[in-house]
């Protein structure tokens, strides 16, 4: 790694940077790669011609800056090779004859760097002594040569036993755009007694740019959507008992699961659109729709940090919405099963508005469409209380310094849809690991 700084004068910062990677595992001929940086940085706010601001404007900086980052991760070793497995002998002719077949894998001798290219825009403002200090980043990144096992198609004739095998290429480009803002604050600064606060959002616009043959449907990638996109049905309710013969052109009943369908069309003799004949049943293919993905629209965090003479106290809070999550939890719920959690809001006669159908109903079709929701949620992260004991105390005791200290982790979470009021959102609807309330208890010491 190759670095040069120039050293800041207060008023003008530049560095530059690279640096050399190698991967075992990529081709022969594409394991090393450079990786270049570069940045800018003009302290407008010590010029000249800004004296007159200084009162009410301590700082501002402007910053720019370039970088150029890798990705070898993802594929095993060898992987850029071609395997191959051994069988059982056979007999041939009355002889023993050892069978090999190529296995997945399949090489690729030019299989290389997945590679980030990402510009970074940024202002810092400072008010009135420091007491306000607010920064704007804004980046726009683009990823190309993505590291992607790709099926290949039977057609190209590299198949393990008439299977089709994967090989890992350099396909495709996404796009990740946002900005970030933080504004941190001294709102009361007094001899015993002080409270700052930090806010900050981040926004982020994610996308696939371009795929080599356009959406991968079977791999659930789109153009123009994020990676990490949901493709399924798309639920529309619970059939009620006004529907009932609505439902029946469906193949269901009250209190099964309505899906949002594709409706089909044909033309009659004159040209003219006609239905699909009065009864639709749900495809696998035809009704499956984009639904959404798990990038949020927007992440806010607020910290408040409060003193009282020996005391701390920090509360951190969180608020992440726009998002869709996969929640296992909810995907448990099983119409035909009988362990299901109290309190399950499960469809009745009486109950016509409920999220989920009724028990021991026939059919499941479209049930899995249940699992997708919008997996907004506030939440207080964590609370830190601490005590800070005297300097004359810890003189005597022979330490330099002795701060008590608890806190508590996820201490309260608030979904925005009741559905997931058992769950905490903020692992993407993986219960697996849940997110545990977690309460902790620390002496830190300096001698």
């Amino acid at each position: 790694m190759c670095a040069y700084l120039i050293p800041p004068t207060g008023k003008y910062i530049a560095s530059f940077t690279t640096r050399w990677d190698g991967a075992s595992h990529l081709a022969s001929g594409h394991k090393w790669e450079s990786f270049p940086a570069g940045a800018l940085a003009w302290r407008v706010s010590q010029e000249p011609f800004m004296e007159s601001t200084k009162k009410w404007l301590n700082n501002l900086k402007l910053r720019l800056s370039y970088g150029i980052t890798g990705n070898s991760g993802g594929m095993g070793a060898y992987s850029s090779q071609t395997g191959a497995a051994t069988y059982s002998p056979v007999s041939i002719d009355g002889v023993l004859s050892s069978v090999s077949q190529l296995v997945s894998p399949y090489g690729n001798p030019s299989i290389g760097w997945e590679k980030t290219y990402q510009w970074n825009y940024g202002v810092d403002l400072g008010f009135f002594d420091g007491r306000i200090n607010l920064s704007f980043d804004y980046y726009d990144s683009k990823t190309k040569d993505l590291l992607f096992s790709r099926t290949l198609p039977v057609t190209s004739a590299i198949t393990a036993w008439g299977s089709p095998m994967a090989t890992w290429q350099n396909i495709g480009e996404t796009s990740n755009k946002g900005y970030e803002i933080q504004l941190s604050t001294v709102n009361i600064k007094s001899r015993n007694f002080q409270w700052s606060s930090s806010i900050s959002y981040t926004h982020n616009d994610e996308k696939i740019v371009n795929l080599p043959d356009g959406d991968l449907i079977a791999k659930k990638l789109f153009e123009g959507h994020p990676i990490k996109t949901f493709y399924d049905f798309k639920y529309a309710g619970i059939w009620s008992t006004a529907e009932e013969e609505e439902a029946a052109k469906y193949g269901c009943q009250p209190g099964y699961v309505k899906i949002e369908t594709v409706e089909q069309f044909t033309t009659d003799e004159n040209g003219n659109l006609v239905g699909d004949g009065g009864v639709h049943t749900y495809s696998n293919t035809r009704d499956l729709q984009i639904l959404g993905s798990n990038v949020p629209d927007g992440i806010l965090g607020v910290n408040n940090t409060f003193k009282y003479r020996d005391f701390d106290l920090s509360v951190f809070a969180m608020v992440r919405y726009g998002q869709m999550i996969d929640s296992k939890t909810i995907g448990w719920y099983s119409a035909n099963g009988n362990n299901q959690p109290r309190g399950t809001n499960y469809w009745t006669p009486e109950n016509q508005s409920a999220y989920f159908p009724r028990p021991g109903i026939a059919s499941t079709t479209g049930i899995g469409s249940l699992k997708y929701i919008d997996g907004s949620y506030a939440k207080i992260k964590n609370i830190t209380l601490g005590y800070t004991f005297p300097k004359k105390l810890c003189k005597t005791l022979g330490l330099e310094q002795c701060r008590l200290y608890a806190t508590a982790y996820n201490v309260f979470v608030l979904p925005f849809k009741s559905e997931l009021k058992h769950s905490d959102p903020e692992n993407n609807g993986s219960d697996t690991f849940p997110l545990y309330k977690t309460y902790l208890l620390g002496l830190n010491v300096s001698f």
